[in-house]
């Protein structure tokens, strides 16, 4: 507690003041009012700053089921900004939906399974804070020809790929090293095996597009670019061929999320195979990869976080206590730059600076700063400094809920003039 109350008094007492007034006297609904007018015709002088938009980045759902049509894999795909190539996110089609009544799990396979693709594609938004412009749910031949422009794919297996039909196990890949044409590719992504946890089958979905990215290199031959708008991005393939055809363009890259299977008996009272995720990961590599694709679910500030710092983990960290406070990540940039000494945040407008002081208290020690441009629909600029990551080393044991109570404490206690201190 000693050093969180010593790191926090350095805070401003007039920063600190702002941000008690406006979340004392504005609830919800006055903070959606403020949005709509400072949005208005009549405020944009108020906030006229040099703008730049986030480009488009044109982003699909590509699910292959097995032959009982059960959803075997799932990927988030996106395009990059300038039209060519992008990356490539594994998802477990076990995750667990939000909402669901306490110990009745529905993971993404069951919502397939009910109410088919346009379901699967809202609970994949649901569960990633965005908006999705394409689904495709295939089987093997629908994927393979979805594949076929990548050639030969060339996949390293730590294990026999099994694939159950008619109570048979067969055998679609070896362990080790394996050479596929795109049809033996997309029958790697539907095998499954009922008998065989996902969390065992996820490693060879993850190789499997890891061959796909070393075929593509640099962009295959006779692939289309998506057309691009100078200044807005690359514009939305028709359809999910020419979708697939962008993508391999160009450079592709693979993010397999992390997960954790829920053992939690009164969540998970039916043993089923279903898994828990870090919705911090998840917005951290959409946000990176598909920022236009990025939806405000809260009715507060919209920021974009930059990190100089290498690792993932920090910018992880970050966007996850920021979600946890009820912020709107909407872009993540890797910055190739020196850190600064204090985390800083620029911002265009005293309101969003009053409403973001509550909800970056899990950041640490913030400077403030005047912007002096911004990016289109985003209220804050976020740079993480070494005050962030000396704020990580020190509450590493603490839990979230801790790490809070504590920076809530010591918010309060620089609330009272040093004088006024017992």
């Amino acid at each position: 507690m000693t050093v969180l109350v010593r790191r926090r008094r350095r805070r401003t007492l007039i920063a600190l003041a702002s941000g008690i007034a406006v979340m004392a006297c504005l609830p919800v609904s006055a903070v959606v009012a403020w949005r709509a007018v400072r949005d208005s015709k009549a405020a944009e002088a108020v906030v006229a700053l040099p703008t730049v938009a986030i480009p488009t980045t044109p982003t699909a759902i590509l699910a292959t089921t097995d032959e009982q049509n059960y959803l075997a894999s799932l990927s988030i795909l996106a395009i990059a900004p300038n039209g060519a190539g992008g990356t490539i996110m594994s998802l477990p089609v076990g995750l667990a939906m939000n909402g669901q009544p306490a110990g009745e799990p529905k993971r993404l396979a069951d919502v397939y399974g009910s109410d088919g693709p346009e379901a699967l594609k809202a609970a994949v938004e649901s569960l990633t804070n965005t908006q999705i412009d394409l689904v495709a749910v295939e089987g093997v031949d629908g994927t393979g020809d979805l594949l076929a422009r990548v050639g030969t794919i060339e996949a390293l297996f730590s294990a026999d790929v099994l694939d159950s039909e008619d109570d048979r196990i067969r055998k679609v890949a070896d362990q080790g090293p394996n050479s596929f044409t795109p049809l033996q590719a997309a029958a790697v992504l539907a095998a499954r095996d009922g008998d065989q946890p996902e969390s065992e089958r996820l490693p060879f979905v993850k190789a499997l597009w890891d061959g796909v990215v070393n075929a593509v290199g640099s962009g295959k031959i006779g692939t289309q670019p998506a057309p691009v708008i100078t200044d807005v991005g690359a514009q939305v393939p028709a359809d999910m061929a020419s979708f697939m055809s962008a993508l391999f363009a160009g450079p592709v890259r693979t993010w397999q999320i992390a997960y954790q299977r829920v053992d939690d008996a009164e969540a998970n009272p039916d043993d089923l195979d279903v898994y828990g995720y870090d919705l911090g990961e998840i917005v951290m590599v959409l946000a990176t990869v598909a920022p236009s694709s990025m939806v405000a679910v809260f009715p507060t500030i919209t920021v974009q976080v930059d990190s100089p710092f290498p690792e993932s983990e920090t910018v992880r960290q970050a966007v996850y206590r920021l979600l946890y406070m009820g912020a709107n990540v909407m872009l993540v940039r890797n910055m190739n730059s020196v850190p600064p000494e204090v985390t800083t945040i620029r911002y265009s407008d005293e309101m969003d600076r009053g409403i973001a002081e509550p909800l970056t208290i899990l950041l640490d020690e913030i400077d403030w700063e005047k912007a002096t441009d911004r990016v289109a629909g985003i209220d804050l600029q976020i740079i993480l400094g070494r005050s962030f990551t000396g704020f990580l080393d020190e509450t590493a044991s603490m839990s979230m809920d801790e790490v809070l109570a504590a920076a809530q404490e010591s918010s309060t206690d620089d609330s009272i003039p040093e004088s006024s201190a017992p």
